[in-house]
């Protein structure tokens, strides 16, 4: 247990920032994942909130450093703030790429929701961290699903995508405490985060579908009913959906004595940090899982 009582990570834990830039750019294909519109587009829809959304995250754990007397989480904030940074670059690139090809909704939208963020985390700190919190959860949760079930996410994925994938995935299971501990120092109440975490599901559930309803009509897709119907089935066929798999890793949450490291998910993310030690980063698209 550490200084607030909480689960501790495991022995070989750290966080390291590892600022990559990615092959992603206006010549990556748009359909990136198994050349399949409804999958691509779910998935463009979702990494690209992550530029202002992770900003948010930020702000909303920096807002209460100064609360923080604990050594190792205050380093533990440094390192979350600059990982965070560097995922929001990364996918301020991918959007880039979205928006050169004509996709100019979702820039738009993201600066309505970075201006709506900084209002909130301005006004309503508390409420900014619970929610941050919450949502570090959703990311750990994909995270971990990504590296465990790759033949859902990585097997059709473009090997530019994969590597993006790995990276986030790495460092969002690095980082996926921070939040939460600073959170639990500050504040600690059972019901803010898990009506937070009931409020993020039906937001998030609900952003998806509208950012991906421009993208669709722009290629001329929205009103084909073949492709919402597999789509469907991509994300609730029982025992097989992308929001069917992980229901067990997201209930947990729900827990009055949950913590992030109650899921030790080190094992998923070591190949990847030896690669990175290794210093063969360009490699990290064609890492092979036993």
């Amino acid at each position: 247990m550490n200084s607030h009582g909480l689960a501790s990570p495991p022995k070989q834990h750290s966080i390291t920032t590892r600022p990559v830039k990615f092959n992603i750019t206006n010549e990556s294909p748009v359909y990136w994942m198994g050349g399949d519109p409804f999958k691509s587009h779910f998935w463009n829809a979702f990494f690209t909130t992550f530029p202002p959304g992770e900003t948010f995250f930020v702000r909303s754990v920096l807002n209460y450093r100064d609360q923080i007397d604990d050594d190792q989480l205050q380093s533990d904030i440094n390192s979350f703030a600059g990982q965070e940074g560097a995922h929001a670059n990364s996918h301020q690139d991918h959007l880039d790429t979205l928006t050169h090809h004509g996709y100019k909704s979702l820039e738009r939208e993201n600066r309505i929701i970075d201006i709506m963020l900084q209002y909130m985390t301005d006004k309503f700190p508390k409420i900014s961290l619970v929610n941050t919190l919450a949502m570090e959860h959703f990311t750990a949760l994909l995270a971990h699903q990504i590296l465990a079930d790759h033949a859902l996410f990585l097997d059709e994925a473009d090997p530019d995508f994969i590597a993006l994938f790995k990276w986030h995935a790495l460092e969002e299971i690095e980082h996926k405490a921070v939040a939460f501990d600073v959170y639990m120092a500050v504040d600690g109440r059972y019901w803010p985060r898990a009506l937070a975490m009931v409020i993020g599901t039906v937001a998030l559930m609900s952003l998806i579908p509208v950012r991906m309803t421009p993208l669709l009509y722009k290629d001329g897709l929205l009103f084909k009913g073949k492709l919402w119907w597999n789509g469907m089935k991509f994300l609730f066929k029982p025992n097989e959906g992308l929001f069917v798999r992980p229901w067990k890793h997201y209930l947990q949450f729900y827990r009055r004595n949950f913590h992030p490291w109650d899921v030790d998910d080190h094992h998923l993310v070591e190949p990847i940090k030896e690669i990175y030690d290794d210093g063969k980063m360009l490699e990290i698209a064609h890492l092979e899982y036993a």
